[in-house]
């Protein structure tokens, strides 16, 4: 199932404010990144959630797969979609399965290991995997907004067919630069 899907930016507070704005969807929570640099906000989708993240410290964020990514996506192409991630049952075997590696993310109220980051974050019509720790509730549970209902990709099909390993998940890549860049949420959708 899709879990999320990232919307990096520079100011957490404007995204924000422009998510409520243009869908409607309030901004709830979030926190700070443990070691990765970044700090977000989460707008529960009832089936999913949108991510907002900025970065917090650009020194610690430049140190880590995540944070390297949501600089430069701001930096090369100011707030927007760089990425998307799939919730598993256990990312273990999904890393065995691509050779990737497994790390973990901590905030206030959020453990989970996660894998493919590296990848997701070079190539982002590839989503990242992610496995919550026991008892770390979905964010993206809460809310009537209708959950994520498509993701629109840009990049190789073959190739994100291969890294989903065959799950059906409401996605489509076309040729081109790879990119997110679409999410259907409900009836509505962002660019």
């Amino acid at each position: 199932m899709i879990d999320h899907v990232i919307y990096a930016c520079a100011d957490l507070g404007a995204a924000a404010a422009r998510i409520e704005r243009e869908l409607g969807l309030v901004a709830r929570g979030g926190g700070r990144h443990e070691g990765i640099g970044t700090e977000n906000r989460i707008v529960p989708l009832g089936g999913g959630y949108l991510e907002l993240v900025a970065v917090a410290d650009r020194d610690e964020a430049a140190g880590s797969d995540f944070g390297a990514g949501v600089l430069a996506h701001v930096a090369e192409r100011g707030d927007g979609l760089p990425g998307w991630v799939v919730a598993v049952q256990d990312v273990e075997p999904v890393a065995r399965r691509l050779g990737t590696a497994v790390t973990t993310i901590r905030r206030a109220g959020l453990s989970a290991r996660v894998t493919g980051v590296a990848e997701a974050m070079l190539e982002p019509f590839l989503p990242f995997f992610i496995s919550r720790d026991p008892g770390v509730a979905d964010p993206g549970a809460v809310g009537d907004a209708g959950g994520i209902t498509s993701i629109e990709l840009s990049g190789d099909a073959a190739r994100l067919a291969h890294w989903l390993g065959g799950m059906g998940l409401p996605a489509r890549a076309e040729p081109g630069p790879p990119a997110v860049r679409a999410v259907g949420i409900g009836d509505r959708v962002l660019r």
